[in-house]
């Protein structure tokens, strides 16, 4: 589905502010970011939502083919994608997290304000959605070191914006042991050593990590990366070479594709979804190809 913005114009709009996301972001450009919608003639109703769920039941009730524009972390945004899947509402995904990995990958710009004065160059697109032991998200589900580094970096007292992941993958570097994983594509099954397996839709994580950088959100299928036996020097190079997407080419890294991922792995690790927490492995990751409606440009570098 393609069309322009003009069907938003003079319409009612409902703008979805996580407080907690990026240590406060959302609330301090809530004022700005409301003040813009209003001047883009939007009638405007605001939401500073209680929890994922609150964003998710909101996003649900709100009228089909209307705006919900959505500011926070990319977990606050895959929230309110499900509900705006179930409602048919239009999801404007705005930056109001730490690291904004699925606004940057869609190639929306950062500042929100800028973001909704630009409307007028977006268009509607039907994204797919990914589905991690049933919970949805959009960018990366992924288990293994980089969730182990996740949990560090959520747990930094100190605001270091998207570098907190940085931090956090220090601190996974110190105490991650290697473990075998077992990854299911489509029923074609492997096993390995190794650090990571990563499954993408939108698929960047960690404050501009592409992980996996073939991905496609509107495809309808999932791109699964692997990080197989390396050294602690060699997983670093890795992941400085993910910042430009480049890492595909390795020996110890795998790709492949599919609809549905099977993971699980030989010690207990935690799996997470777009930063979030979703579950102990095992695991069992879909796609819902098509599922909601998005603002964002044609020319976007995540769309097939």
């Amino acid at each position: 589905m393609t069309a322009g913005v003009s069907a938003f114009a003079g319409g009612s709009a409902l703008l979805l502010v996580n407080p907690t996301s990026g240590r406060g972001r959302g609330l301090r450009l809530l004022p700005r970011t409301a003040r813009a919608l209003r001047d883009a003639g939007f009638s405007l109703e605001i939401s500073v939502t209680a929890s994922l769920a609150d964003a998710t039941e909101q996003a649900r009730a709100a009228a089909p083919g209307s705006l919900v524009a959505v500011l926070g972390g990319d977990g606050f945004l895959g929230a309110a994608a499900a509900g705006a899947r179930e409602s048919g509402a239009v999801v404007l995904p705005l930056a109001g997290g730490r690291g904004n990995d699925t606004v940057r990958r869609l190639g929306l710009a950062l500042d929100p304000v800028k973001a909704v004065q630009s409307l007028g160059r977006l268009t509607v697109r039907e994204l797919d959605l990914g589905l991690a032991n049933g919970r949805p998200y959009l960018g990366v589900a992924n288990a293994g070191f980089d969730g182990l580094a996740n949990e560090y970096g959520n747990n930094a007292r100190l605001n270091l914006g998207p570098f907190v992941y940085v931090y956090g993958g220090i601190r996974a570097f110190l105490d991650w042991k290697n473990v075998s994983f077992t990854v299911s594509v489509d029923g074609a099954e492997t096993s390995f050593p190794g650090w990571l397996v990563a499954v993408g839709n939108v698929g960047q994580y960690g404050g501009g990590l592409r992980i996996t950088p073939l991905a496609k959100a509107d495809d309808g299928r999932l791109d699964v990366v692997s990080l197989g036996r390396a050294t602690i020097l060699g997983v670093a190079a890795t992941y400085l070479r993910s910042y430009r997407g480049s890492h595909l080419g390795q020996r110890n890294v795998t790709f492949s594709r599919g609809s549905v991922v099977k993971i699980s792995a030989s010690k207990p690790l935690n799996l997470y979804a777009d930063g979030e927490k979703v579950a102990t492995l095992p695991a069992v990751i879909e796609v819902l190809p098509g599922a909601v409606k998005f603002l964002v440009p044609a020319d976007s570098p995540a769309l097939a």
